[in-house]
């Protein structure tokens, strides 16, 4: 069941302190690294590598999307939220780079990873990589999926309520969650470190970018038509279908896909009878 927007803050201040210390915790985790100096200046450059791009192009996407005269949920009532959309994104950023600190160190030390950039060296034909990836995409959007709709447990709901804050969100939204829901996001990238578990580097940075851009496009609160039209064929979500998780909370859980929320019955066409949020 959908945890109630009215229930008292306090209910929450054990998920606020947990979003709280979880951060600490992961960074403090690179003490124990095979080498720590090399793990934190992996982490910062990754933090910078990720923030920096991500608030940047969330930027020019709001700069463009606001000044657009038909939004998904009629004009504004008030302003956006853009600082703590922001603030929330850039935390997550913390967190997505604390966990690639542990591959790209890794692989700074000579050893071994899942990335490869030669397939033929690796022993793999291309067509065997995509394949795999398609299977791992399908898997890992389920995960989001289902991750998902925990969040929207009783029990859980206190580490996602942040992200229901932003109502009619703009691009800074697009990774603006607390940290809890940040390392169920982000933890596969510690599959990395795996050698076994091979990833094509141009195919997964390209699949990177294509994720955070179609997160963009899911919450600047405008349609595209061509993109309206076309992504659904491929049972990609879309802004129009996104923002309808955003204005009624309870439909809509997909994050990449639309491909579960159409399995499990959980869009707005299945469930008539659901409100938006006041």
């Amino acid at each position: 069941m959908l945890a109630s927007r009215t229930m008292s803050s306090s209910r929450y201040r054990v998920h606020w302190w947990i979003d709280a210390l979880l951060p600490v915790v992961l960074v403090a985790l690179g003490l124990f690294a095979a080498d720590p100096g090399i793990w934190y200046s992996s982490f910062g450059g990754a933090f910078l590598a990720l923030a920096g791009p991500v608030l940047a192009g969330a930027w020019l996407v709001t700069f463009i999307s606001e000044r657009r005269p038909e939004r998904i949920q009629g004009p504004r009532r008030r302003p956006p939220k853009i600082a703590a959309e922001a603030r929330d994104t850039a935390l997550a950023m913390l967190v997505a780079a604390s966990l690639i600190a542990w591959p790209l160190s890794q692989w700074r030390l000579g050893r071994p990873t899942a990335m490869v950039t030669d397939l033929d060296a690796a022993g793999i034909s291309t067509w065997t990589i995509v394949l795999q990836t398609l299977f791992g995409l399908v898997l890992l959007d389920a995960w989001l999926y289902w991750k998902h709709r925990l969040l929207h447990t009783r029990a859980l709901f206190g580490f996602h309520r942040g992200h229901h804050a932003f109502r009619d969100p703009t691009a800074f939204a697009s990774f603006a969650v607390g940290p809890v829901e940040s390392l169920l996001t982000f933890w596969p990238l510690l599959i990395l470190c795996i050698p076994a578990a091979t990833h094509w580097a141009p195919l997964y940075f390209g699949l990177v970018v294509g994720f955070v851009n179609l997160n963009f496009y899911l919450h600047c609160g405008v349609r595209i038509g061509l993109l309206e039209r076309t992504l659904p064929r491929a049972m990609i979500n879309t802004s129009a279908f996104h923002n309808v998780h955003h204005s009624h909370a309870d439909v809509h859980f997909g994050e990449a896909m639309i491909l579960w929320d159409a399995i499990c019955k959980t869009r707005l066409v299945d469930r008539p009878s659901t409100q938006p949020l006041a």
